[in-house]
């Protein structure tokens, strides 16, 4: 359930259509109040159901914002593991589409990472994205999906869906020179950047599809061949989710004594995303920003 999924308009960008027509039972319109609808998937999942449900912009959770921190995250802690909460949460986030500006074009990663008790995936193409709802929906987890919605309407053949396990990333290129982390909508720019120094550096590139658990185990695999890291994300620089991983690579002894260089991160600027497309895409990583990264680790 969530604001305008039933058909015929199937969602702002169609992602429910012709569900509420298959399954009238099954799949309803909310009010437009996303406190009301956090609320109601609370007590639908401690009552027995596994609800799951849109929140139509990432960057209108705040109003639900009291019922994820309080009441959905906190649920099994403080009964001691006799109550649980089994929901998944999706939302289109992300920028890279002109004009959303600031109620339509946030990541938000980094907030909702820093939350216990919620597991929170980034696919990055339709056979993960779909992989990665089937573990959710199965599971007894609170679980959050957010959508890139740059590159979700990209038409690709998808020929084998099986469940994702959270906490499983992907290395989608390998190379023995630098391993770039991402996910999301700033995957496209690792490939771009690789294919752009492909005659300098072998570039290994891993997504990875859940933040929240993160597979850290990977990342240190491909260390140990590249010795270099740099580290893309759409969020905020500050308390992002990349500064993490990097504070986790060099804390640990084992990842610090691999490292070559010291780990670069590409982000977005501590600034809100413009109106203006210009405005926009200066705040942006782009592709020349990872390159310049990459050169860094490489000189």
């Amino acid at each position: 359930f969530g604001e305008d999924i039933e058909d015929p308009k199937g969602g702002v960008f169609g992602l429910t259509k012709s569900l509420s027509d298959k399954y009238p039972k099954q799949v309803f319109n909310s009010p437009l109040a996303e406190a009301t609808i956090m609320g109601v998937a609370v007590g639908l999942a401690t009552y027995g159901k596994r609800p799951v449900f849109e929140i139509q912009f990432i960057d209108f959770i705040t109003p639900a914002w009291n019922q994820l921190m309080s009441n959905v995250s906190t649920l099994r802690w403080r009964t001691f593991g006799k109550q649980k909460c089994p929901m998944t949460l999706y939302a289109p986030y992300g920028a890279y589409l002109p004009g959303g500006s600031l109620w339509h074009s946030q990541s938000m990663e980094g907030g909702l990472a820093h939350v216990p008790g919620l597991k929170i995936a980034i696919p990055s193409t339709p056979e993960d994205a779909a992989g990665l709802f089937w573990t959710a929906i199965h599971n007894d987890e609170t679980n959050i999906i957010l959508v890139p919605k740059h590159i979700f309407r990209k038409r690709v053949d998808v020929t084998n869906v099986e469940p994702i396990p959270f906490g499983k990333a992907k290395v989608v290129r390998e190379g023995s020179d630098v391993t770039i982390v991402t996910y999301g909508n700033t995957l496209e720019l690792a490939h771009e950047a690789a294919d752009k120094l492909a005659s300098e550096a072998s570039i290994e590139i891993i997504d990875l599809r859940t933040v929240v658990p993160c597979d850290y185990a990977t990342i240190a695999q491909s260390l140990e061949k590249t010795g270099r890291l740099v580290v893309i994300q759409e969020d905020v620089k500050t308390c992002g989710f990349g500064q993490s991983i990097i504070s986790e690579v060099t804390g640990n002894p084992d990842t610090f004594n691999l490292l070559l260089a010291s780990p670069q991160l590409v982000s977005r600027e501590d600034v809100h995303i413009g109106y203006n497309p210009i405005y926009e895409y200066a705040a942006l990583p782009d592709t020349d920003r990872v390159v310049d990264a990459i050169r860094r680790t490489l000189s």
